[in-house]
C-alpha cells in the first residue's frame, strides 16, 4: 500500500460509517471486523459489495464509489477487478 495502514484503514471506516445505516449494521460490523483483523482486502471488497447489492444506486453517490475504486487501487489486481465488479452499474452493461 502507498499509504500507511493506519491512514487507509481511518478512510475505510470512515466511509463505511458514513455510506452504512443501522440498517446495514451486520455488514458494517463485517468490513470493521476485517479491518481489525488486518484483512485490508476483504474489508474493500465487502464494502464493494454492499454497494453493488444496494436496491437504490442512488444511495451511494458517484463520488463515494470512487473513493472506494481509490481505496482498493493499491491491491493487487484480482481484489482490484472484484472491487470494480461489485461497483459495475448494470444498467450500464
Amino acid at each position: 500500500m502507498m499509504q500507511s495502514y493506519a491512514a487507509w484503514e481511518k478512510r475505510v471506516r470512515s466511509l463505511a460509517e458514513a455510506l452504512m445505516g443501522p440498517d446495514s449494521e451486520p455488514t458494517r460490523g463485517h468490513v470493521l471486523d476485517f479491518l481489525r483483523a488486518g484483512e485490508h482486502g476483504l474489508a474493500i471488497e465487502t464494502l464493494a459489495d454492499w454497494i453493488g447489492d444496494l436496491e437504490d444506486p442512488a444511495h451511494v453517490a458517484p463520488a463515494d464509489r470512487t473513493r472506494v475504486l481509490d481505496l482498493a487501487s493499491d491491491f493487487p489486481e484480482e481484489t482490484q477487478i472484484r472491487v470494480r465488479h461489485a461497483l459495475a452499474d448494470p444498467a450500464c452493461g
